[in-house]
């Protein structure tokens, strides 16, 4: 913000208190306040003119309606509170940025390329997600973007921005800098072209340190830079360290009719993402909020993998008195003394159902005791099976059903003579498929053991290795060790634009070769940046001097020692 005008006294809010100055502008001034509950620093922007006709309180409203509905964008400055003073003047409170403002931090030094993208695609889905809202920002610039305690960008001043709804008549009062053509005349401007223009401009001012047809040292009038705006071509941001690629992105941003620009603020970002990977730098995320579209369920589209489908089991150690189960012989008897639950040391009986018998204990279906399909025999009747073994003196009949016939076995010598009672302790028989198997399973395994007999003894001596068959095997990969880099050699300066414009020879070219350079200081390297021509541009440091270390890369990703040198 401008400091030309002198701020006005800080209005008395309630819940506040105030702590400073921070700017004033041509329609509002910022103080710091400091917020009662929750206690923190917050910034208030009071409009200087008080809210007097109808139309200065719905551009109030508007305002705070607008910022408030983007508030919750990382990279857009959070509005706390909307009110009036008692003097009538309207006021924000949001989120105090206390680092300086991008408008500062370009004018202190340029930004170097893979900054200036982060920033560029981060301001980007801002942008994109206040235009999916409806909503066009019109006065994109360095001193719109303030940062955060967390060094993020946060877009604000959203003063003069409006609904895509109406497409506006003029430029909306924007900055002339980072204006497009299209605002200086008389036609209908579009809001999305103008704002791709704008952080088109501020991502060049970043680069250059100044706006993008300002002209160091020349007239830079409004008149002029209006002139140079509309006719002048872009001039090159004469950089050494700036890929070819990344000017001609500003420059279809920038271009001079609206429908050669991006459409769109992400496919602005989108370019600038793709310089990224094309510089080996890390990839800034997008961060724009999708559309959440509920899915179509439907239970029976590919179910099948996790249906649950019945499960038939029996526990032959589970016991009628477990609560989880409880026995229903009691509920058989009909009442009476017979009717009580069972003491605990009465002998177990069968899971039965009233009515039936010939139940096996602990057979049940996702979790459910199954009867017996045979027929029914009132329950505490002599000769009630019990738990050892199922109902033997009960007809065959009861076997049929087709539960029962897949998953308990029946024998004819378990069935006693019509009129015995069933032995209780009476031995199984074993059955011959049972005797077949152990048999067959034994003579299995004593082939095994004899035929890994013979092959120990028969096997002999191992083969013989052919020493020529050795000599013809290509080697492991891994083992492959290539030549030396060698490191750069011939490190020259040349002076040029507040640094040197360095060139180096490779003493030995190969395909895929790639260059890793840093800026030196007196204190340390720099972080090394990827390129593949032999020369880059390093600014000189507070004494003048131009410091600078280079690496030689192989395609198989072998480094050649650091070369390095002054000017």
């Amino acid at each position: 913000m401008s400091s030309k005008r002198v701020p006005a006294a800080p209005p008395v809010l309630p819940g506040y208190r105030f702590v400073s100055v921070l700017g004033s502008g041509g329609f509002s001034d910022v103080y710091l306040y400091e917020q009662d509950r929750p206690r923190r620093k917050v910034a208030v922007k009071v409009l200087t003119a008080d809210l007097k006709t109808s139309g200065a309180r719905a551009s109030f409203e508007s305002e705070a309606n607008l910022m408030a509905q983007l508030s919750a964008h990382p990279y857009i400055v959070t509005i706390f509170e909307a009110e009036i003073t008692d003097s009538g003047h309207s006021y924000l409170a949001m989120e105090y940025c206390s680092r300086p403002s991008l408008d500062m931090q370009y004018r202190q030094g340029r930004f170097s390329a893979d900054k200036a993208l982060e920033i560029g695609i981060q301001v980007a889905s801002a942008v994109e997600t206040a235009h999916r809202a409806g909503i066009a920002h019109r006065d994109i610039k360095p001193a719109n973007i303030l940062v955060t305690d967390y060094n993020r960008p946060a877009l604000t001043d959203f003063g003069i921005s409006g609904t895509m709804d109406a497409v506006q008549a003029d430029g909306g009062g924007m900055s002339i800098p980072w204006s497009p053509p299209e605002s200086f005349g008389s036609g209908a401007t579009d809001g999305i072209k103008v704002d791709v223009w704008a952080l088109g401009a501020t991502i060049y001012t970043l680069l250059a340190g100044h706006s993008p047809f300002v002209i160091p040292g020349a007239d830079n009038s409004q008149r002029e830079l209006i002139a140079r705006i509309n006719a002048a071509p872009l001039p090159a941001l004469g950089r050494a360290d700036i890929p070819a690629e990344l000017e001609l992105v500003l420059a279809t941003a920038m271009a001079k009719s609206p429908a050669s620009r991006y459409s769109s603020a992400k496919d602005f970002a989108r370019a600038l993402m793709r310089i990224q990977a094309d510089m080996n730098l890390s990839v800034t995320p997008f961060e724009v909020q999708e559309e959440i579209v509920a899915a179509d369920f439907r239970p029976d589209d590919h179910s099948e993998p996790t249906r649950v489908r019945s499960v038939v089991s029996i526990d032959p150690d589970a016991s009628t008195s477990n609560p989880t189960f409880p026995s229903r012989q009691a509920n058989n008897t009909g009442g009476g003394a017979s009717a009580a639950a069972p003491h605990i040391n009465a002998s177990p009986h069968v899971n039965t159902v009233p009515g039936e018998t010939g139940s096996t204990t602990g057979l049940n279906r996702n979790g459910q005791t199954l009867p017996s399909a045979g027929p029914a025999t009132p329950a505490g009747q002599a000769g009630a099976p019990s738990l050892g073994a199922p109902s033997l003196g009960a007809p065959s009949a009861q076997w049929n059903h087709p539960v029962l016939e897949s998953t308990v076995p029946r024998s004819d010598q378990l069935r006693p003579a019509p009129g015995e009672a069933p032995a209780l302790s009476a031995p199984a028989v074993p059955s011959k498929k049972r005797l077949w198997l152990g048999l067959g399973s034994g003579l299995v395994l004593v082939a095994a053991v004899v035929v890994g007999i013979m092959v120990f003894v028969g096997g002999g001596a191992p083969a013989t290795v052919d020493p020529q068959a050795q000599k013809t095997s290509p080697p492991p990969t891994a083992l492959i060790v290539g030549a030396e880099v060698p490191p750069v050699s011939d490190l020259a300066a040349a002076p040029k634009n507040g640094g040197s414009e360095w060139s180096w020879n490779n003493p030995d070219p190969q395909e895929g070769d790639k260059y890793l350079w840093a800026s030196v200081s007196a204190v340390d390297t720099g972080t090394f940046k990827p390129i593949t021509e032999n020369r880059a541009f390093v600014v000189d440091d507070p004494n003048g001097q131009s410091c600078i270390s280079v690496k030689l890369v192989r395609k198989n990703g072998q480094t050649s020692a650091e070369s390095k040198k002054c000017s």
